[in-house]
């Protein structure tokens, strides 16, 4: 699986990652916003497994939010950091539909 150094890097790479793994996702769809602790805000929207990311925010609410230190979020990203550890410890605030996020978490590993 490929190291990502940047929340951006892996962002860009998302989509395609989507796409590849589309079986996993099917059927699934939600909108996603992440907030890291350094102030950045994104959202990522599945439409039958496949991910877009919106530039601006979208007007509804997100079906489930992730909040966290964006060095945790790229060690989940790069398997070094359980998600479940994660949540469990702190490290990473979930709001919504944890059920779905579970399901896009699918894409890492």
């Amino acid at each position: 699986m490929k190291k990502y150094d940047s929340l951006q890097a892996f962002l860009q790479d998302l989509p395609a990652l989507a796409s590849h793994d589309r079986e996993k996702l099917r059927g699934q769809s939600g909108l996603f916003e992440l907030e890291t602790k350094q102030g950045m805000r994104l959202w990522m929207r599945m439409e039958d497994g496949a991910i877009t990311l919106p530039e601006t925010a979208p007007a509804e609410q997100p079906d489930c939010t992730v909040i966290a230190d964006e060095k945790d979020l790229l060690a989940m990203i790069n398997g070094e950091l359980s998600p479940v550890k994660a949540i469990l410890f702190g490290k990473v605030k979930v709001k919504g539909n944890k059920g779905l996020l579970m399901k896009l978490a699918a894409l890492m590993g």
